[in-house]
């Protein structure tokens, strides 16, 4: 649901983890209890990401857990009411670069989107003339074609180009019925593009992303229920709670939480309810994500150490859409701290933990990863 500038004409359970990249600017530090005469997480060599066994109940506690962050509202409307929406990823590399320039918000190249099915889209209509308003080409703001609790709602957006060839016929369209119907009347043309989006709603007619009670954001807060501290319609911004986890190689990420599948844990984090997620699971638009459910206690959704991400931004097998896996130790009281996926293979090639697909291999959640520069320019104050 972007609104965009037009380039060519391309132009867990609560389990879940995607995120940031951090580098030094957060420093890593832990607070963590290792058996007697054992080495600390980080008295271990440099070649080696995993720590020594920990006794159960050790806490690993990331500084710098959760990161208020504002992130810049846009304006659209469905079935004749206004909409709020966020845009965090796109699958065309020249537009991602574009609408980071408009928005000064950085908006992923996520090329695994344009692998979403088509009975997973949701639809957006991008104006390119006509009445004058606030959409990004200087038009009216665009119009999507469901909001979270419609059957067909996806926050995976196809975007389709809009254009008057009927200048003396033109008005604000609010729904896309009513731009069906002037397309039949022969009033403007649509253009499809490939070109997929990620666009979670905020706020909507007769409802919105659950506001959390404490806004008090901690290293201790608690993960829900609520990811949403604030959301300004006049100041177009809306502030959540960016958690921090770590990717493939090691590195820190943080992540927003906007929407999953299935409903229990979607109640459990506090974000919309998403059924056609579902649809993501069995394709490489859903990216492996491991959360652990035993082990070493920490900051992870589920109280244990935080999650592995199976890409970062910028990779090419990027995603905001990953599908969860469960990380259970065979005895907790050997748990170390992993940190990469090269550990988690390690770990599971000698027996010590096992990975099951989480609900079935039916959950899949919307993540978004931001990087460094991104999260900490945007820290909300």
């Amino acid at each position: 649901m972007f609104m965009v500038k037009k380039v060519s004409l391309i132009v867990i359970a609560a389990a879940i983890v995607a995120g940031v990249i951090i580098a030094t600017t957060i420093p890593f530090s832990t607070q963590q209890t290792p058996k007697s005469g054992q080495a600390s997480a980080t008295d271990q060599n440099s070649t080696s990401n995993t720590t020594a066994s920990a006794e159960p109940g050790s806490v690993l506690k990331l500084s710098s857990a959760s990161v208020p962050i504002d992130i810049p509202l846009m304006k659209g409307y469905e079935n004749g009411s206004e909409i709020y929406f966020i845009g965090t990823d796109v699958s065309d590399k020249d537009l991602a670069a574009q609408l980071t320039n408009i928005t000064k918000f950085k908006v992923n190249y996520a090329p695994l989107l344009a692998k979403t099915p088509q009975d997973a889209r949701g639809q957006i209509y991008i104006f390119e003339n006509g009445i004058a308003g606030n959409g990004s080409l200087g038009f009216q703001v665009p119009v999507a074609s469901a909001k979270p609790g419609d059957e067909g709602y996806s926050p995976l957006q196809q975007v389709n180009f809009v254009k008057w060839t009927d200048q003396s016929q033109a008005k604000e369209l609010k729904s896309v019925n009513e731009i069906m119907e002037h397309k039949n009347m022969g009033h403007i043309a649509i253009t499809q593009t490939d070109i997929v989006g990620n666009h979670p709603a905020i706020k909507w007619q007769g409802g919105q992303l659950p506001i959390r009670e404490d806004k008090n954001v901690t290293d201790d807060s608690k993960y829900g229920p609520g990811q949403v501290l604030n959301i300004d319609t006049q100041k177009m911004v809306v502030t959540m709670v960016a958690h921090r986890g770590w990717g493939p190689d090691g590195k820190s990420i943080y992540y927003i939480v906007t929407d999953t599948t299935p409903e229990m844990p979607s109640t459990m984090m506090g974000v919309s309810f998403v059924p056609i997620n579902e649809k993501l699971a069995g394709t490489p638009v859903a990216v492996d994500l491991f959360q652990f459910m035993n082990g070493i206690n920490g900051t992870g959704p589920m109280g244990f150490q935080a999650g592995i991400g199976g890409a970062n931004p910028g990779e090419a097998n990027y995603s905001p859409m990953w599908k969860i896996n469960f990380i259970a130790w065979k005895d907790p009281s050997q748990a170390r701290l992993l940190e990469t996926m090269q550990d988690i293979n390690a770990q599971t090639s000698n027996g010590s933990v096992s990975l099951e697909p989480a609900m079935g291999g039916k959950h899949v959640v919307n993540c978004p990863f931001f990087d460094q520069q991104t999260v900490f320019e945007h820290k909300s104050k």
